[in-house]
């Protein structure tokens, strides 16, 4: 543990979950301009919401190829795996959020912010381990 946090510390932009991280808050600066520069022109909410998360997901995507996992693998064969994967990711979200709330009685804000962190969590795994995973 103490020689990993050594390593990170020496160059922290080599550590691919801190870098999903940025990712993160980049995609979401980016999904919540689109959406609200949308609506500022007059877009109505329920078209500029799903806009806006096209327009995220595809930064997500490009910025997690190129940057987080330096994936060398094919656009149509990353991109695929990549919308499994965060497919994935929202459905373990969608079920830790209705599990603590509805089965558990968790607090519906405090449910969401611990199903967000598993949706996080989850999407960095698939991404490392399987989405942009280096072809043999």
């Amino acid at each position: 543990m103490k020689k990993y946090a050594k390593e990170f510390l020496k160059n922290p932009l080599q550590n691919s979950a801190l870098l999903y991280a940025i990712v993160g808050v980049a995609n979401t600066i980016v999904g919540l301009g689109v959406i609200f520069a949308l609506m500022y022109v007059g877009v109505k909410p329920e078209v500029a919401n799903p806009i806006g998360y096209v327009i995220g997901f595809l930064n997500s995507y490009f910025l997690n190829k190129k940057f987080t996992f330096k994936s060398a693998n094919s656009h149509k064969r990353d991109f695929v795996r990549f919308g499994v994967a965060m497919g994935v990711a929202y459905l373990i979200n969608l079920a830790v959020l209705l599990g603590m709330h509805y089965g558990c009685g968790t607090d519906k804000y405090i449910a969401q912010i611990i199903a967000s962190v598993c949706y996080t969590i989850s999407g960095y795994c698939i991404s490392k381990l399987w989405a942009f995973k280096p072809s043999k």
